[in-house]
């Protein structure tokens, strides 16, 4: 029977009217993933949260939540993907690791094991066990090794003739205990999340709504499996239905808050900028100039460390990834300081006749450089993948070339990011970059 989910959208930073129980609500600011102001709440994190089988899903900022069931589904999946991602790739702090999931290095929530478990499920099935049958009954291919070891020929004619050859077979040993397990998790994730992916526990025509033996044995059978394969993709299973055992086991399920949310959102803006503009930092960080200390003091200097950089034929992209709502709120003095600082510090060091690389080929490039553009680059709900916004300098000042803003619909920039969505960002920045230069 197909369950309907009780679930809710939001966008962080948003009030709205706090309804939920107080219980709940100070687990959540004790998590610092809410605030809460009289009868008002705003979330502070982005993510997903389940309470008592109910979710809470809250997008990024300047976020456009669909309102069409299906497409609102792939919009949630988006952002499960990218934090997913965020969370495999990022330097997370214990703190942050724990609100997305994980604990000592181990996932704490069925909610992620059982989002993995349905996606492995939809693209590969279930796990298959074989097993090999070799007699004289079965009709597969002849096993000639075995038929001349073990069979008594006859000669007819000078020739030797084996009656009853021995086959071999290969079929799928659909009582294995790994597959009913590997079932079981699946059934009862789709149960709960299949709605997300358009797939119940009755269109999966699984078998198996019950587990056949207790979970510690499962546990332990599991173990044994783990340590006597080398298949990756069995390896990955088995560690998720282990994990969503474990998970069940634990009591008070229904209170426990589970997470996968991040107050630092901005971090993963940065890190999906950063990809999609195939951001050249390690290789250019040579080129950018140290700060020069005449002080007796053996403190480490912190270097200038630009978010994006990129060299496009004759010209340096510096990227500012800016978590903003342009609406509410633009970056002050300190960004627009710190990024016009860059430019200017950047393009004087690879001009200057003392400026040495070893890589010849990059020094060679780097010194055509005849123009450096500074970019912000906010997130948006507007349709168009990228759109020039406008841009900022100092008043009174021509010592400086214009910051100029870019906003990138965050669904689809969130979609290539993760591999799902394909569009040349850095081609259509450079030409509308171009025609703003003509003008």
């Amino acid at each position: 029977m197909k369950q309907v989910p009780n679930y809710t959208t939001k966008i962080e930073y948003i009030e709205y009217i706090n309804d939920y129980p107080q219980e709940f609500t100070d687990q959540l600011i004790n998590k610092g993933i809410c605030r809460v102001s009289e009868n008002k709440i705003k979330f502070i994190a982005t993510g997903v949260i389940i309470y008592k089988n109910s979710l809470i899903i809250i997008f990024p900022k300047a976020y456009k939540v669909p309102t069409e069931d299906e497409l609102l589904k792939e919009h949630i999946q988006i952002l499960f993907d990218v934090l997913l991602r965020y969370r495999r790739e990022a330097k997370l702090t214990p703190e942050e690791m724990n609100l997305l999931g994980v604990e000592n290095g181990q996932l704490n929530g069925n909610l992620f094991t059982s989002y993995r478990l349905i996606q492995d499920f939809i693209q590969n099935g279930l796990l298959m066990k074989e097993i090999k049958i070799k007699d004289s009954t079965n009709s597969g291919h002849i096993d000639w090794s075995a038929t001349i070891n073990k069979k008594q020929p006859l000669i007819s004619r000078g020739s030797v003739i084996y009656a009853d050859p021995i086959s071999r077979k290969t079929i799928i040993d659909r009582q294995h205990q790994l597959l009913v397990i590997h079932k079981y998790c699946v059934y009862k994730s789709l149960e709960k999340y299949g709605w997300l992916f358009g797939v119940t526990s009755d269109d999966a025509n699984l078998d198996v709504t019950e587990l056949n033996c207790d979970i510690n044995y499962a546990i332990s059978f599991l173990t044994t499996e783990l340590n006597s394969t080398f298949i990756e993709r069995e390896i990955n299973i088995i560690k998720m239905i282990m994990n969503f055992l474990l998970g069940i086991e634990q009591k008070d399920r229904e209170e426990k808050i589970e997470t996968l949310v991040t107050p630092y959102f901005q971090n993963v803006w940065e890190q999906v900028c950063s990809t999609i503009f195939n951001n050249q930092y390690k290789i250019l960080k040579k080129i950018i100039p140290k700060l020069k200390w005449e002080i007796d003091s053996p403190a480490i200097v912190q270097p200038q460390r630009p978010d994006i950089i990129m060299l496009r034929r004759r010209t340096m992209y510096i990227l500012d990834a800016k978590y903003y709502n342009t609406y509410v709120n633009l970056p002050g003095w300190h960004d627009v300081v710190k990024q016009l600082f860059y430019a200017i510090t950047i393009f004087n060091n690879i001009n200057s006749k003392d400026f040495r690389l070893h890589d010849k080929k990059l020094e060679k490039k780097v010194k055509e450089i005849i123009k450096v553009e500074n970019i912000f680059l906010f997130p948006s709900e507007e349709e168009e993948p990228i759109k020039y916004v406008g841009k900022v300098n100092i008043e009174r000042n021509q010592d400086f070339e214009d910051i100029r803003a870019y906003k990138l619909n965050t669904f689809f920039v969130m979609k290539c990011y993760i591999g799902k969505g394909n569009y040349d960002y850095i081609n259509s920045l450079e030409k509308i970059t171009a025609c703003l230069n003509k003008e």
